[in-house]
């Protein structure tokens, strides 16, 4: 099921509750073991290269498609299966707010261009619902991608949301 929705033409909106501490759904969101713990999309490695966490500091990454679907996507969009991806916090709340611009520039035949990604956190009576809104690509098939891998990314942040819950209940 696709819970994407629009803000705006040129945004994908998708909106989350989790059973968490703001502390730790920020962590998985700014820590490099956080974030390799669930930032690829099923079927996808991904490896942080840096992570500046300041305003202008550096987020790049390697993402890599281990999946034998994720391949194949990839190479009907004449996309190789690995992507170094630059990118840079535009805004940081801690325990509220992160917006990072990305810049889209392995994909063959294109001209880079800017993609942004905003997260919104909410304590709520001892749980977070977390906002994730995210531009739309230029091309019909790679926003069609992006929503499936945001999708898959937030399957994957719930589990390590709740692995890190458990961890912490342990006696």
């Amino acid at each position: 099921m696709l819970e994407a929705g629009e803000l705006g033409a040129g945004t994908i909106r998708l909106e989350r509750v989790y059973n968490a501490s703001i502390e730790d759904v920020w962590v998985l969101w700014t820590t490099k073991q956080g974030l390799e713990e669930w930032f690829a999309p099923e079927g996808m490695y991904m490896e942080v290269s840096v992570l500046e966490l300041w305003v202008g500091g550096a987020f790049d990454h390697v993402m890599t498609a281990v999946g034998a679907e994720q391949i194949a996507f990839l190479k009907n969009l004449n996309q190789p299966p690995k992507a170094w991806v630059s990118g840079r916090f535009m805004e940081i709340v801690p325990h509220r707010k992160l917006r990072i611009r990305f810049d889209i520039d392995f994909v063959p035949g294109v001209e880079s261009y800017p993609y942004d990604m905003l997260v919104e956190l909410h304590a709520e009576a001892g749980r977070v619902r977390m906002v994730l809104t995210a531009d739309r690509h230029p091309d019909p098939e790679m926003t069609r991608g992006a929503i499936i891998g945001l999708t898959s990314q937030l399957q994957r942040f719930e589990r390590a949301v709740a692995a890190r819950t458990t961890k912490e209940q342990r006696p």
